[in-house]
């Protein structure tokens, strides 16, 4: 479910170097960063802090992670939309994944790019959040972009995909520093989350990893209508469309799943999804659990609606 957005320029304290060598950015050890604002707008998320806390504490309200769900979880998938449709459900990914052990780094993989694109990556300094800013990994971020080849993120992008989950991430785990980067809906995704992993174990960084994505995006607003409109409509997105996609998750079927997605119009952002899968698989996690799903229209029908998944790895 997408909203408006706005945005606001940030500016280089330095030209970043573009230059290239065996197709990789090079960076510059003494290239200075800057603090990346928020973009998105009242309506997606609360403006303050106060008020951010408050929305959390209400989805989480009489709920707690069902007791087969305590376990060491490495990462999800959660949904990007404003937190009026999405917010419960990413909140509760997130409190399932918050354990005893120190979460050094919260790794945010975002989507809305092409099978073409390459991984984009966030490369200021910090970030601001409703909660204060949140550090970005600068020496993780480093050593990824020497290891595959990457674009940096504009610092007046728009997307959504990331920067919905940064309070979430602020609150969940005050003290985590964040890689950010948005994934293409190729195996450039697949590459890109084994890559995160094995810098991480490299390194002893102990992290969570989360997948960023909205599943099906149907009805007249998205040019999609498969089964026309009404109530046959939301079943065939649910029971079929949406349920291709999570069983391919579930199963961890990373190639499956960025198949199903192209083929069917399941997710928008499968690369993130992808990435996140692939970063788990990596360290260890051998399938999903699905934590929760439903649509917008659960929320507020309408002919147009988005479907949400809340999986566990």
């Amino acid at each position: 479910m997408e909203f408006g957005v706005q945005s606001s320029e940030l500016k280089w304290q330095k030209k970043p170097d573009t230059r290239h060598g065996h197709g990789h950015v090079i960076w510059k050890e003494d290239e200075a960063m800057s603090r990346r604002n928020r973009n998105l707008p009242r309506g997606w998320y609360p403006w303050d802090g106060k008020d951010c806390k408050k929305e959390i504490e209400s989805y989480l309200e009489g709920w707690s992670t069902p007791p087969d769900l305590l376990i060491k979880g490495l990462g999800g998938i959660i949904p990007h939309a404003g937190w009026y449709f999405s917010g419960r459900l990413a909140a509760r990914v997130f409190r399932s994944l918050k354990s005893e052990k120190k979460v050094e780094l919260v790794v945010v993989y975002g989507g809305h790019l092409s099978t073409e694109d390459l991984p984009r990556i966030v490369t200021e300094e910090s970030w601001e959040t409703p909660f204060g800013d949140i550090e970005i990994h600068t020496d993780f971020v480093k050593n990824l972009m020497k290891k595959i080849e990457t674009k940096r993120e504009s610092s007046s992008s728009d997307d959504n995909t990331i920067e919905i989950q940064l309070a979430l991430v602020k609150y969940f785990f005050p003290g985590a520093k964040l890689l950010a980067i948005r994934s293409p809906v190729s195996l450039k995704a697949k590459t890109l989350g084994e890559a995160v992993a094995e810098i991480a174990r490299k390194e002893g960084i102990q992290m969570i990893v989360i997948g960023s994505t909205d599943l099906t995006h149907y009805g007249p607003n998205y040019g999609f209508l498969m089964k026309g409109i009404g109530p046959a409509a939301v079943d065939w997105v649910k029971k079929e469309n949406d349920k291709g996609f999570i069983d391919r998750a579930l199963r961890m079927d990373i190639e499956g799943l960025l198949k199903h997605a192209l083929e069917n119009d399941s997710a928008c952002s499968a690369g993130a999804a992808a990435s996140a899968m692939a970063t788990c698989k990596s360290l260890g996690a051998e399938k999903g659990i699905l934590l929760d799903y439903y649509t917008s229209y659960d929320i507020l029908p309408d002919d147009s609606f988005v479907g949400y998944a809340g999986i566990l790895y």
